[in-house]
């Protein structure tokens, strides 16, 4: 099976880290993939770097023969055989594509779908099947009547194998809290949180938690880690602010963007997901797969894995009293945290890895073929493909 997955987007965020993530596994497992995005995009040169075959497109303007063109002769060049698109403008590009290969479209979201004629047809016509992130996704795409529920897969977040692995040594807490400049356990109960710096993520939440905690006698301890788009730079400023603010500018780290998120994960003491919205959120499984507590709002599709007393804590969106109480809980009932992480561990280990959410991603990508049979891994090379009039188009 040839697979090209499609992205506009210049930056890195959830989206694009679950793309190259597929990507990379079905290049370790043998199959041809490659991804379509911005020659300067964030994500293609990551794909890069991760010795994947690239290919050149802006797909803005989606709709522009050029960037039809540049599409349809990456297709005929790699014998692609399903398109896989993530974002809109991409996803308008490759349903002019479908006469020379599946089109799927994955939806990151969980949030109500604008509905008119026009935008029905785009995704009656546009692809051949939908991958919903989480259930909720797909209760929306319903709701919008723009996929009917035999062509619509659900196929969740996964947390990577480094996740699961043992923390190591028993002071390897210790070593990942110095290199933030974070003081040792007893001096600091440390919140993390870990996404994009956009609004909707709910940074601002945690600094107001910790600063509620602190007044609270907790010695708490923000870590935030991710870095902002370029169009949220004002709303990382504007965090930093707060911070001082707040009055808790020294118990509060900006670690930035990490490649070692799983020891962003393992310094914390809980990990703190504040969104407004949110399909599955990757840091979920993530913080699952490595035993910390994990206080979610309760929205989108995170109840759907965070299940109070069982895998997690909920509190509702924006409520910061309610975040707090949740991590008061945590952090006085030692006993019952306990039995929880472990819950969420066990829960992970049979239902959140990255090879059982491939094996329903190919049975999508087999769905939107029309065929039941399992694909033929091949050995390929792999490659940078430079534009050129042959190639791509970049605009």
């Amino acid at each position: 099976m040839r697979i090209l997955h499609t992205l506009a987007e210049p930056s890195l965020g959830g989206l694009e880290f679950r793309t190259l993530e597929q990507a990379s596994w079905l290049h370790g497992h043998g199959y041809d993939v490659a991804i379509a995005a911005p020659a300067a995009s964030a994500v293609s040169h990551a794909a890069r770097e991760r010795k994947l075959t690239t290919v050149d497109i802006d797909f803005k303007p989606a709709y522009s023969p050029l960037t039809v063109l540049a599409l349809r002769r990456a297709i005929k060049a790699l014998r692609i055989q399903v398109i896989d698109s993530h974002s809109r403008a991409d996803a308008k590009t490759a349903a002019l594509c479908r006469d020379l290969c599946a089109v799927v479209r994955t939806r990151h979201f969980a949030k109500p779908m604008r509905s008119s004629p026009r935008r029905r047809l785009e995704w009656k016509v546009g692809c051949d099947h939908v991958i919903a992130t989480s259930h909720l996704g797909k209760q929306e795409l319903l709701a919008a009547r723009l996929a009917p529920e035999n062509r619509i897969s659900v196929v969740g977040e996964w947390a990577g194998d480094e996740f699961f692995r043992p923390a190591g040594e028993p002071d390897a807490m210790l070593h990942i809290r110095r290199g933030l400049g974070i003081p040792a356990p007893k001096a600091a109960y440390v919140i993390a949180t870990v996404g994009m710096l956009r609004p909707e993520k709910g940074q601002a939440e945690l600094l107001r938690v910790v600063q509620h905690l602190r007044i609270q006698g907790i010695p708490a301890v923000g870590l935030v880690v991710g870095m902002p788009t370029p169009d949220t730079r004002p709303y990382a400023y504007a965090l930093y602010r707060l911070a001082v603010e707040l009055g808790i500018a020294e118990h509060v780290v900006f670690a930035g963007h990490r490649t070692d998120v799983p020891d962003m994960i393992r310094a914390a003491d809980v990990v703190l997901v504040p969104s407004a919205t949110e399909a599955w959120s990757r840091i979920v499984p993530e913080s699952f797969a490595s035993g910390r507590p994990v206080v979610a709002s309760e929205v989108g599709g995170l109840p759907e894995i965070v299940v109070p007393g069982r895998t997690g804590w909920l509190a509702s969106p924006g409520d910061v009293r309610s975040y707090a109480q949740c991590i008061l809980d945590i952090r006085n009932r030692p006993w019952q945290t306990q039995t929880i992480v472990a819950n969420a561990r066990a829960f992970a280990d049979a239902h959140l890895r990255l090879g059982e959410k491939m094996f329903h991603t190919l049975e999508a990508y087999r769905l939107a073929m029309g065929t039941g049979l399992p694909p033929e891994p091949r050995h390929r090379h792999h490659r940078h493909v430079r534009p050129h009039r042959d190639w791509t188009a970049t605009r």
